[in-house]
This record gives C-alpha cells, sequence and structure tokens, in this order.
C-alpha cells in the first residue's frame, strides 16, 4: 500500500522559520550595547586624530575663491606647513604676491617673519621659496628644495 506524504508544518506567512533556539533577551541587548559603544568610542578615535577630515579634505577638494588673493594666501599657508616644505609656524610665514604678473597667473614669494612671537634674527625675511599659482586651471607649483626648477605642489 503506498505510504501518504508527510505533512510539513510550515511558518505563518510574513515570518522566516526560526533558524535554532534565541539567546536570552538580556545577552542579545547586551551585546548591542557593546557593539554601539565600541561603534561609538571608534568613531570619536577618528575624529580626534584627524582621520575622519584628512579622509574627507581628499575626498573633498578645498573650495575658495582662486580669483581672490586673501583666500589663496590662507589657504597655501595651510598647504605649505601641512605639506612640510616648512618647519616655520603658519603665523611666521609672509606671502609676497609678484604685482607685475597676469591677472590668472600669480607667482608668491614665501618669506620667513622673524618679528612678535617668531624666532629669528629680528628684522630680517629670508626667502624659503616660490610658489607658481595658475588660477585659471586651480594649480599651484613650487621651487622648494630646487630654486628656479618648479614642480607641483605635494
Amino acid at each position: 500500500m503506498p505510504r501518504k506524504p508527510r505533512a510539513t508544518v510550515l511558518p505563518p506567512p510574513g515570518r522566516p522559520a526560526p533558524l535554532g533556539p534565541r539567546p536570552p533577551m538580556r545577552g542579545r541587548f547586551l551585546r548591542r550595547m557593546l557593539m554601539a559603544g565600541l561603534a561609538g568610542v571608534s568613531i570619536l578615535l577618528l575624529e580626534r586624530t584627524g582621520v575622519v577630515e584628512r579622509t574627507l579634505g581628499q575626498m573633498q577638494p578645498a573650495r575658495f575663491d582662486w580669483s581672490s588673493d586673501y583666500p589663496l594666501v590662507e589657504h597655501l599657508r595651510g598647504v605649505v606647513t601641512d605639506d612640510g616644505l616648512t618647519h616655520d609656524r603658519k603665523d611666521c610665514l609672509l606671502f609676497i604676491i609678484n604685482g607685475n604678473d597676469p591677472p590668472d597667473a600669480s607667482r608668491l614669494d614665501v618669506m620667513e617673519k622673524h618679528s612678535g612671537t617668531c624666532p629669528g634674527a629680528r628684522g630680517q625675511l629670508p626667502k624659503l621659496f616660490t610658489l607658481k599659482v595658475d588660477r585659471l586651471a586651480h594649480t599651484v607649483q613650487t621651487d622648494a628644495g630646487t630654486p628656479g626648477a618648479f614642480h607641483p605642489l605635494p
């Protein structure tokens, strides 16, 4: 005599079938709280060490007005010190813009200030290097380390 097929019990519609015994509610809650705490601490550490800012800075270029001198100089002041082209502080650098250059391409001499809180012999302004700025192409070249021979700013 043929056998009757076994009836299978299906879960109600809209609910997935249980995969095994569920952990106690308290253990699951504690694990979730621990993971949330670790994620929060990780985000704080990344933010405090500057990793987030550097990553976002690389993903999105800084927006400033290339046609105006003041924002350009302030941007370059940070770039020059951050890229290690000089050991001086930002406030100890003086940027002298060549007034004879065309408006779309400028040369800036970067000088060391020796006054106020800046170290060095008073009254001297030693030249560190020159920056060539192409305002239309948004590029900067420097002759730092190789006077007279310009290369792209790192």
